[in-house]
């Protein structure tokens, strides 16, 4: 099983377009069953998407609008012969000019719910917070898969993480948490995600073989002060094995093509 997580900061970077197709034909080279996105970004002003039967809606009605991201990803990906289904929830009004949410592809049809994880829900509001959940079948197996873009710890991700737990906490499959969760390791919002009654394994530890650890380029938004920091991690339950852990889109084997990280992780479950 084969698992990608990437804040794309899309529509914000310089050459995007060059970059998205570096994204694209990374996703096509390794085949990955599911992939989740934070800042998955539309312009407010943009026209209305035509959607076909790819696209699997959410809970929650949303515009999709035609530059959305991850369909004009998706639509790459066709080109490249790499078939996805996909989904969008929509967060909060980004740079006053974006329609910002995360979003889910999956090669199997899915499940797609999401929900509002933040104490506000004024879009205007940056603090404003949903996350996406998708169950999907790998490998012949159902997995709950999330996608979230968390907030920092002092702007409120302990309730946010707490109405993850809630959302969650009937699910009888094995969960795979990705996304950008703007808590360091070993700081108080990464140890209450690990003091979870998931037991989830960061598959940075976990993993068999490890390559790569910090996630973001120095001093981005929100990090201004800081050198990089692992902030974008891929959570599994126990049924997995973690066998590989990789950070990707670092400018070293693979392209820079966001001011974060992607991460690629290989599981069994058996």
């Amino acid at each position: 099983m084969k698992f990608l997580t990437l804040n794309c900061h899309s529509w914000l970077e310089e050459n995007q377009t060059e970059k998205l197709a570096h994204l694209a034909e990374n996703i096509a080279t390794n085949d990955y069953d599911v992939i989740c996105l934070q800042e998955v970004n539309q312009l407010m002003t943009s026209e209305k998407a035509f959607l076909d039967d790819w696209f699997i809606p959410s809970n929650t009605d949303v515009i999709i609008r035609e530059d959305n991201f991850a369909l004009r990803l998706q639509e790459q990906l066709q080109c490249l012969d790499k078939e996805y289904y996909w989904s969008w929830c929509y967060n909060h009004i980004g740079y006053d000019r974006f329609d910002e949410g995360v979003a889910i592809l999956a090669k199997e049809p899915f499940i797609a719910q999401d929900t509002l994880v933040s104490q506000t829900k004024d879009v205007t509001d940056y603090h404003t917070r949903r996350i996406l959940t998708a169950l999907t079948a790998v490998e012949g197996k159902l997995v709950q898969v999330l996608s979230g873009h968390f907030s920092w710890w002092q702007e409120g991700f302990s309730f946010e993480w707490e109405q993850v737990q809630a959302f969650l906490a009937d699910h009888s499959h094995p969960l795979v948490l990705m996304g950008d969760f703007n808590n360091p390791a070993n700081t108080k919002g990464y140890k209450q995600i690990m003091e979870s009654n998931w037991q989830l394994q960061d598959s940075f530890y976990a993993a068999k073989k490890t390559s790569g650890q910090e996630t973001t380029l120095a001093q981005i938004a929100g990090w201004e002060k800081s050198n990089g920091e692992r902030i974008d991690y891929i959570f599994l339950t126990p049924e997995f094995t973690v066998l590989s852990h990789e950070v990707l889109f670092n400018g070293d084997k693979t392209p820079i093509v966001s001011d974060h990280f992607g991460v690629s992780v290989t599981a069994l479950w058996e």
